[in-house]
């Protein structure tokens, strides 16, 4: 498995938890708010664990438009460029 699978696999298991859904349930392009009903304080805690397990501070300014986990890696990728 390479960085770009660890990473979205981490991720993917950070929003299957904080949603309480199966990994399996999840669709990295999937609208987060739309498609599985997160709201703010989901998002705010996703964000959250995603610095804390990858020890990177996301743009706070490009959040709100981390709607996928597509998305939220594309920051976390970013940052670790």
């Amino acid at each position: 498995m390479n960085d770009t699978d660890n990473s979205l696999a981490g991720i993917r298991a950070i929003v299957a938890e904080i949603l309480a859904l199966g990994e399996d349930e999840i669709d990295d392009n999937a609208d987060l708010f739309d498609h599985y009903q997160a709201d703010s304080l989901n998002l705010i805690e996703i964000v959250a664990q995603v610095e804390k397990q990858f020890r990177v501070v996301l743009p706070a300014q490009e959040l709100p438009f981390a709607r996928t986990i597509a998305a939220l890696y594309g920051l976390l990728a970013g940052q670790r460029a």
